[in-house]
């Protein structure tokens, strides 16, 4: 069994609060079905700084293991470069984290040829590939994002159950920061109540506040009848599917700078929920629009309200998109992404 030592933030043992811990935890848990997996965990690397001399160590102690950067671009620049210097040559897999890495390349804030000098940079966006290549680098290869499914809610009987609410339940799943679109959400509320709506909708935020917007964000939450903080919702276990599908659908008015293909858009699919999303990043290589839920234009805040509008005036059909969406799911399914010919052509196996 091949050694692979793996670098990224993950928080091994605990519950992944951040999306690159989801992700790596997600990565780390399906590549150990076929390498002997050691992990670098950088993450809260600020209270734990033996994990560098750590890092150093296994370099040395394992040199025939493959290494997988699976965490910020800028991060893992500085270590290639390091390596290109000295003429250290590894096997190397950058899993590329977020979405602003082609366009970082490629407006030169990152040489092309060091990251040419890895095996493979694995990207979760065609149009990251072509971004990639017009800067110069190569060897970008296309992987879809994925999660294990080991949840499949009854897509009737959630349809049955949500029928049945009396009101419309929006649902934002992701870190509560306002570049996620947070205060769109809750403006969207307060614009939807005066229109007349305040008794047909709710809006629950599930995540991960970022520590300089809590203050304002639960000020506007707590001025809202119908808007609520539930905590953060554990999808490592079933119950918070079961959860996620008793809505009708998912909000994700982002404009986050280096979003990338959000793995909040496959825990939507699993729990067979619509989306509207802003038209940003990849957002829209990843929502067939009008299928499995709405695009709307970034910093829109008034077709933002006109889409939820639409869910609660039935001008969209939600039971259609709904069962679309559910049955997306399965092409993210890990089971259906990493798998034995996939690790074989990554040069693991």
């Amino acid at each position: 069994m091949s050694e692979v030592l793996f670098v990224g933030w993950v928080n091994q043992g605990n519950i992944p609060l951040v999306g690159e811990t989801v992700k790596n935890q997600f990565i780390i848990r399906e590549l150990e079905k076929y390498c002997r997996v050691r992990v670098l965990d950088f993450y809260h690397r600020k209270k734990r700084p033996w994990v560098y001399l750590r890092a150093a160590w296994m370099f040395v102690r394992y040199p025939q293991a493959h290494i997988i950067f699976s965490t910020s671009a800028k991060n893992v620049y500085v270590i290639l470069r390091i390596l290109k210097s000295f003429g250290i040559k590894r096997h190397i897999i950058h899993w590329v984290i977020g979405g602003a890495f082609g366009q970082l390349v490629k407006s030169g804030r990152f040489k092309a040829d060091v990251f040419n000098y890895v095996d493979i940079n694995l990207v979760q966006s065609r149009k990251m590939i072509t971004q990639l290549e017009e800067a110069g680098v190569h060897n970008a290869e296309y992987i879809n994002n994925f999660k294990p499914i080991t949840f499949i809610p009854d897509i009737d009987k959630c349809l049955e159950k949500r029928n049945a609410q009396g009101k419309t339940r929006f649902v934002f799943l992701s870190r509560v920061h306002p570049a996620k679109g947070c205060d769109y959400i809750l403006q969207a509320a307060a614009t939807l109540a005066e229109q007349g709506y305040r008794d047909k909708f709710i809006i629950d935020f599930y995540g991960e506040i970022d520590d300089d917007y809590r203050e304002r964000f639960m000020e506007q939450v707590n001025s809202l009848d119908n808007v609520a903080y539930k905590g953060v919702l554990n999808l490592m276990d079933s119950a918070g599917y079961q959860v996620l599908s008793s809505y009708h659908a998912f909000l994700f008015p982002t404009f986050h700078p280096s979003e990338g293909f959000a793995g909040v858009f496959i825990d939507a699919f699993i729990a067979g929920l619509p989306v509207i999303a802003s038209d940003w990043a990849y957002n829209r290589e990843i929502l067939d629009d009008g299928r499995l839920g709405v695009i709307v234009p970034v910093h829109r805040l008034d077709l933002l309200s006109d889409a939820m509008s639409d869910c609660m005036d039935g001008q969209l059909d939600l039971e259609g998109m709904a069962r679309k969406a559910f049955a997306e799911a399965s092409r993210y399914d890990a089971a259906n992404v990493i798998t034995k010919e996939f690790i074989h052509k990554l040069g693991l196996l």
